[in-house]
């Protein structure tokens, strides 16, 4: 296709045809605007005219008839006048009247007045002249009226009343009429001027035919070349008479004279305009069918560099048009790169295994990558509902949360699917991923979705989530997994009606095992108590580790209390005898103590409470007891805890709460690096109360805060100390859920390090895996604050909560924390492989691992084989007060 040639095109004369009927249309609306404009100016001047020529006229016959009336009333003197003069009216009545009479025939002709009346004193008429007056029958008709209408001659005259001498009648009146007459009007009309004389609406004398009828205020005329105005020529009374003078305009132009100039000169100008405008637009138009033809060609497969000659012709003006043709020619490259960046997308997908399938809002198969068929197992699944591919237990779920897409509900969805097998012992898992798919209204057009397999992790999840629920040594439910066991029975409970037992149970001087036989015989002691404690249940009670030597039972569904004293009196007579550790028997007692819900607590948090009161009460008590919390509730006075509470608030105030420490050694220098510090309490009355005792009980009164900061003020003031005489130490301090929630810690730490010298860098912060992974919404706003001050960031007793990759992932930590559990089961492969599997899933995150608890030699190089990074325990010193840690980094370091 020739490029100069393509223009010619369908498009181009539709564009040529809409821009000539637009000029057009633009023209005639351009010639009915000129034509209006110029109409409405003419009417505009045609009416200033008009007013101005009729404000003049009314203003000259303003005038003009004040000085007719002036010369009308010197007319009526002049005639009164002359009849006194002549002294008729002085003699007798039988001769005045007639020669008053053949008086006014004699001066007839030459009098303004034709009819006349004259009375006497009392009104009596005595004497009438003239056609009018001798046909009224008195001069009383005329009283009180300025002018009078003669029907039956349709004149109209004026009346003049005016003092008269009779003689010996005394004094009379001599009524004048004054007809005005077309020649009277005539007499006092200017030069082209009309005037009609109207009485009541009705004309009554004109000059000659008038021009216009009707009565109103001024008014122009039918015609538009004169001008009419309307004078009241009697102010009041009755009747009502009005003087109308009619004038022609003169100067005023045509109206046809006056609009023909501008339309044409407007239609000149638009000629002129649409041959200017006709070859500029033709090119335009050509340059636009250009950029279709380019992008024609560049949609049917034409690579952009070959497309773009066709933009030639629109890019040889420096212009809008230009411009567009670049960006297009931009967008075409951009397009292009786009295109091949997702084949090599849609390439890399295929060789991490990984499928994504384009999906119809029935959640049929439209498309599919190379990875799909892999993972499916099926060459041919176009068309094909994406749930026959999936586990018949899964494939409602999937079917329901495409629905919910394509509804609108959710924009995407996460989901953990069992892909079909042939094999019913085979076990497939994937994640797939949907999202929703849209136009520009926001109507669900599709879904995309991405899969991959996840089988392996899936296991590796689940190894790790059994590890995580259940102790690593007696392979008994953990404290987390008791909790929760424990809020689905207080719901079944509070539903039914019946009862839950919770019972804590510590080990009598276990702490003498320990330190007699050694930490594996005491291991041995724990699994054997446990054993045979689980043997005396039901089958649904669930028996836990809480910790050290303390054990939690959950009786759930229990009828009465009667049931529980039962279970605890069996438990009681089973452990009575002596269990086999090494080459004795070893006879070990323990304390129990026991809360019911709802009679003691209503909650969980209440209920564990109670129980830990009771069971502290028992050892109280001598130990080797059971103690209900019912029992005790009246007579304890809340025993240990509330002992520990109030001595604890007292400790901390009187800065009783001692910083010790322990070092952490590289694995492969053995060098100390760091060193941890821990909270230690030794009190007058019950000795050295363990950190796991009072640390929790400091949180729930809301003491950690000030327990912390007196550990962490006396820690680092001692490392700034230390690495003042050249020991390069870090410090590692663990943080509580209240501090690390803080919203001023970061700034408090920060504080306090500067007032030492000591930078951010050389301190690691501490969180329990549970605290840092399951309270993710709150931690991902304060961890990345401490990250970002500097601090490194590590979690504490790793591999005991509910953490995922994926979360783990989107921590900002530097370090794990082997949790000791794991670190004693090195020697169990189910054990070595979790070790295993936490070091390599930290390299693999680019993190370093700690692992604590390391007892012995052999543990040490194990772990140090295994590729872990820092080691801390027994094996090489145990925590100790300041003075005793100086002592040791003097000899470990010399």
């Amino acid at each position: 296709m020739n490029p100069e040639t393509s223009t010619r095109t369908p498009t181009t004369r539709g564009l040529r045809r809409q821009a000539t009927i637009r000029l057009a249309l633009m023209m005639l609306a351009t010639t009915l605007l000129v034509g209006v404009l110029a109409h409405l100016a003419y009417r505009s001047l045609h009416a200033n005219e008009i007013a101005n020529a009729r404000a003049n006229l009314e203003g000259f016959y303003q005038l003009h008839l004040q000085h007719v009336a002036r010369r009308w009333d010197s007319d009526a003197e002049q005639t009164r006048a002359r009849i006194e003069f002549t002294r008729i009216l002085e003699e007798d009545d039988v001769i005045r009247w007639p020669k008053l009479n053949a008086y006014l025939n004699a001066q007839w002709e030459y009098t303004q007045f034709p009819n006349l009346f004259i009375t006497t004193r009392d009104g009596q008429t005595v004497f009438r002249f003239g056609t009018i007056a001798r046909s009224l029958e008195d001069a009383g008709a005329l009283s009180d009226r300025t002018w009078f209408f003669d029907p039956g001659t349709r004149e109209l005259h004026r009346v003049y009343r005016l003092p008269l001498w009779l003689g010996k009648d005394g004094q009379g009146q001599l009524v004048l009429m004054k007809a005005v007459t077309p020649s009277v009007l005539a007499g006092i009309s200017a030069p082209d001027t009309t005037l009609d004389l109207l009485h009541d609406g009705q004309i009554i004398a004109r000059t000659h035919p008038p021009v216009a009828n009707g009565v109103g205020a001024a008014q122009t005329t039918a015609q538009d070349n004169a001008v009419s105005a309307d004078l009241p020529w009697s102010t009041g009374g009755n009747p009502v008479v009005v003087l109308r003078a009619t004038q022609g305009l003169r100067g005023m132009l045509p109206w046809r004279d006056f609009l023909l100039p501008p339309l044409l000169g407007g239609l000149l100008l638009l000629v002129f305009v649409w041959f200017g405008l006709g070859r500029w637009l033709g090119g335009t138009l050509k340059r636009i069918a250009a950029l279709k033809e380019a992008s024609r060609a560049f949609a049917s497969g034409t690579h952009a560099a070959d497309a773009r000659r066709y933009l030639g012709p629109a890019a040889r003006e420096r212009d809008e048009v230009h411009d567009v043709a670049a960006a297009m020619g931009e967008m075409m490259e951009a397009v292009e790169q786009r295109h091949q960046e997702q084949r090599v997308y849609l390439d890399t997908l295929s060789v991490l295994e990984e499928a994504v399938l384009e999906l119809d809002t029935e959640c049929r198969i439209q498309r599919a990558s190379p990875g799909w068929v892999k993972l499916a197992r099926d060459t041919d699944s176009i068309g094909a509902p994406l749930v026959r591919y999936f586990h018949e237990e899964d494939a409602d779920t999937l079917h329901l949360q495409c629905m919910a897409i394509k509804r609108g509900e959710k924009e995407q969805a996460t989901l953990r699917l069992r892909l079909r097998s042939a094999n019913p012992e085979e076990s497939r898992w994937t994640e797939c991923r949907l999202i929703r798919q849209r136009d520009a209204d926001g109507i669900t057009t599709g879904l995309r979705g991405v899969l991959r397999d996840i089988t392996q992790t899936y296991l590796h999840e689940r190894q790790i989530s059994h590890m995580a629920m259940h102790d690593a040594l007696t392979q008994l439910p953990n404290r987390m997994l008791v909790e929760d066991r424990l809020k689905v029975a207080l719901r079944m409970a509070s539903r039914t009606g019946r009862l839950v037992g919770v019972c804590f149970i510590d080990l009598d001087h276990f702490k003498n095992v320990n330190d007699a036989l050694g930490h594996k015989a005491g291991d041995k002691l724990l699994v054997a108590f446990s054993e045979r404690l689980r043997a005396q249940l039901r089958a649904g009670d669930t028996l836990a580790r809480w910790g050290g030597d303390e054990f939690v039972l959950l009786l759930p569904d229990i009828a009465e209390e009667t049931d529980v004293r039962g279970v605890v009196h069996k438990i009681s007579e089973a452990m009575q005898a002596p269990f086999p550790l090494e080459d004795t028997a070893y006879v070990m007692t323990f304390s129990m103590g026991v809360a019911l819900y709802p009679v003691d607590a209503k909650n969980i948090d209440d209920l564990l409470s109670e129980a830990d009161r009771a069971m502290f009460y028992a050892k109280a008590q001598g130990r080797n007891q059971v103690a209900f919390f019912g029992d005790i509730l009246h007579k304890a006075d809340g025993r240990k805890d509330l002992y520990i509470q109030n001595h604890l608030a007292v400790a901390i105030q009187e800065r009783a709460i001692q910083a010790w420490y322990q070092p952490l050694v590289e694995a492969e220098s053995g060098r100390c690096v760091a060193v941890e510090v821990l909270a230690r309490w030794n009190d007058s009355t019950m000795g050295w109360v363990p950190p796991d005792t009072f640390i929790p009980i400091a949180e729930n009164l809301g003491l950690i805060h000030q327990l912390g900061s007196q550990v962490w003020q006396a820690a680092i003031e001692a490392v700034a100390g230390w690495r003042h005489r050249g020991y390069d130490l870090m410090l590692s301090v663990n943080i509580s859920k209240r501090q690390l929630f803080n919203d001023t810690f970061t700034s408090l730490l920060l504080d306090d390090l500067a007032r030492h010298n000591l930078p951010p860098q050389c301190v690691i912060l501490e969180v329990t895996e549970s605290l840092a992974l399951m309270d993710v919404e709150n931690a991902v706003e304060r961890l990345p604050e401490l990250k970002r001050a500097g601090f490194r960031l590590a979690i504490d007793d790793f591999g005991t909560g509910y953490s995922s990759l994926s979360q783990l992932h989107e921590m900002p930590v530097d370090e794990l924390k082997i949790d000791i559990s794991f670190v004693r089961r090195l020697t169990d492969p189910r054990g070595l492989s979790m070790v295993q599997t936490i070091i390599s899933l930290a390299s693999t995150l680019g993190l370093k691992t700690i692992a604590e608890g390391v007892e012995d030699a052999g543990t040490a190089d194990k772990l140090r084989m295994l590729g872990v990074n820092t080691l801390q325990g027994f094996h090489f010193a145990k925590p100790m007060p300041r003075d005793e840690f100086e002592l040791w980094l003097a000899r470990f370091c010399h």
